[in-house]
C-alpha cells in the first residue's frame, strides 16, 4: 500500500505493543489532519458557506472531511477505545435527543451542528494527535497560530479596529454579523481602549483562547528560555482581550505551573492540589450565602460585571428548571438575558438540552483525565489536563461556541489520545 505524505490518510498508525513500548511499522504523520484541526485559530468563522440553510465554515468542513476517516482509524485492532470515546457519542446522541424531543426537528438540526463541531473534533483528535510526532505537530502550530493571532490582536488595539473582522464582513457581505457601536464595554471599548478580537468571535474568546495556548506551550517547551518567551507572548495577547476570563484563566494556568515545579520532587502534589481544590469549594459553600455569587463576583475584574453575570445565572437557572431533562431546545424566549447574553456554557448548554447533557459535558472531561495505572502524568498530559480545567472553570462566565466550541473537543480528544499512548506501552520519554 503506498502511504503518500500529500493523502489525508498519511500516517496512519499501525501500533503494536511490545515488551519495551509501542512501535509504528510506517512513517508518524499526520498528513494534513493537524493542520486542518487547527486552522480555525487562524481563520474566522465569518468565512463561511451556505449549503442548504446550513453554515459551513473552514473547519466545520474540515471535521466533515476527517470524522470518517478518523472513526475507521480508531477502529482498527492495533487502537484501544476509551471511557471517553463512548461518552463523547453519548453527548452528541443526546444533545440532538433532547433539543429534537424539546423544539422539534429544526432544534434537532441546531443540536446536529453543536454536536459536530465539538462531538467531532474529539474524534479526529483522538484518531490522528497519538503518536509524538502528531503531538508535537499539534503544539508547533498551536505556537505558530498563536503568534498569528497575537499580531492580529495588536493590529486591532492600534489600529481601533477589528482587522480581520472587518474583512470577513466586506469579503462575506455579511454586515449584520459584525456591527458594533463601540459604545459597549463588553463587546467594543473597554478604559478608552478597543478589545482585541484577532481572528476570533469575541474578545473573550480570544483572551481564555490565549490562557489555553499558555497552557500547551509551559508544560511542552523544552527550555526556560522557551517557556518564559511563550508565556509571556500569551500573557501579553490575552491581557489585550481586556477580558476577566483573559486574567482567570491565565492566573490558573500560571499558577498550576508554578505549583508543579515548585513540588516537582514530591509525586503526592497533584492529588494534594485537587483536595485542596475541593476543600476550597466546600469552604466557600459552607461560609458564604451564595456561593455562586462569591465566586462570579470575585472572577470578573468589575465588580458590577460580576453582579450582571448573577443576574444572568437567575434568569436562566428559573427557566432551566422549569425542564431540567431535556431543556427548551433552540427556541427564542422573548427576553434578552436567555436570547443573547446567556455568558456561561453550563447554562446555555443547560437551557438547550437539559442538565443531565451539562452533567455529561463535565465527565466526559474528566474522564479523558483519568490516570493510567503505572504511569504518572507526562508535562505535556498535565498541560492539556490544565487547558480542560480552564475551560471548565471559565465556563462559569463564558459562552463557548464556534471555532472556541471545536478547540475544546480538540483539547478533551488530544488528552484522551495521550492517555492511550500510555495503556498501548508507549514511552513517555518520547514527548
Amino acid at each position: 500500500m503506498n502511504h503518500s505524505s500529500d493523502a489525508l490518510l498519511a500516517g496512519q498508525p499501525r501500533i503494536r505493543a511490545t515488551g519495551t513500548g509501542v512501535q509504528s511499522t510506517i512513517p508518524q504523520r499526520s498528513g494534513w489532519a493537524v493542520p486542518l484541526l487547527l486552522m480555525g485559530i487562524v481563520l474566522p468563522s465569518g468565512l463561511q458557506v451556505l449549503i442548504a440553510g446550513a453554515k459551513l465554515t473552514p473547519t466545520r468542513i474540515s471535521l466533515i472531511l476527517l470524522l470518517l476517516p478518523a472513526l475507521a482509524r480508531l477502529l482498527q485492532p492495533a487502537r484501544r477505545l476509551l471511557l471517553s470515546d463512548g461518552l463523547a457519542g453519548t453527548f452528541a446522541l443526546a444533545m440532538v435527543g433532547a433539543a429534537g424531543y424539546a423544539a422539534g426537528p429544526q432544534s434537532a438540526f441546531s443540536a446536529v451542528a453543536e454536536a459536530l463541531d465539538f462531538v467531532a473534533a474529539y474524534f479526529v483528535a483522538r484518531a490522528f494527535v497519538l503518536e509524538p510526532p502528531a503531538v508535537q505537530q499539534f503544539i508547533r502550530l498551536v505556537k505558530v497560530f498563536t503568534a498569528i493571532a497575537v499580531c492580529a490582536a495588536v493590529a486591532d488595539v492600534l489600529t481601533g479596529r477589528w482587522i480581520v473582522r472587518d474583512a470577513m464582513a466586506a469579503l462575506m457581505s455579511q454586515p449584520e454579523a459584525f456591527v458594533d457601536d463601540g459604545t459597549s464595554s463588553e463587546d467594543g471599548v473597554r478604559v478608552g481602549l478597543r478589545r482585541a478580537i484577532a481572528t476570533f468571535d469575541h474578545p473573550i474568546l480570544y483572551g481564555v483562547f490565549c490562557s489555553l495556548a499558555a497552557a500547551i506551550v509551559l508544560f511542552s517547551a523544552t527550555s526556560a528560555i522557551k517557556r518564559l518567551s511563550w508565556a509571556c507572548l500569551c500573557l501579553f495577547g490575552g491581557l489585550l482581550s481586556l477580558s476577566s476570563a483573559a486574567v482567570m484563566g491565565m492566573v490558573l494556568v500560571m499558577s498550576s505551573y508554578a505549583y508543579d515545579r515548585l513540588l516537582c520532587r514530591f509525586p503526592w502534589r497533584w492529588p494534594l492540589f485537587w483536595t485542596g481544590a475541593g476543600m476550597f469549594l466546600v469552604a466557600v459553600t459552607a461560609v458564604t450565602n451564595n456561593p455562586l455569587s462569591w465566586l462570579l463576583s470575585h472572577a470578573t475584574i468589575e465588580p458590577q460585571t460580576g453582579f450582571y453575570r448573577l443576574m444572568i445565572w437567575d434568569a436562566v437557572s428559573a427557566q432551566v428548571w422549569q425542564s431540567p431533562l431535556t431543556g427548551a431546545g433552540f427556541v427564542t424566549f422573548g427576553y434578552y438575558l436567555l436570547d443573547r447574553t446567556v455568558d456561561s456554557v453550563w447554562l446555555v448548554t443547560s437551557l438547550h438540552y437539559g442538565v443531565p447533557v451539562t452533567i455529561l459535558l463535565i465527565v466526559l472531561n474528566l474522564s479523558a483525565m483519568l490516570p493510567v495505572r503505572g504511569h504518572r502524568p507526562t508535562d505535556i498530559q498535565r498541560g492539556f489536563t490544565v487547558a480542560c480545567m480552564v475551560f471548565l472553570f471559565t465556563g462559569l462566565t463564558v459562552h463557548f461556541w464556534n471555532y472556541m466550541w471545536t478547540f475544546w473537543g480538540v483539547c478533551i480528544g488530544v488528552r484522551a489520545s495521550l492517555r492511550e499512548w500510555q495503556m498501548l506501552g508507549g514511552q513517555d520519554e518520547q514527548f
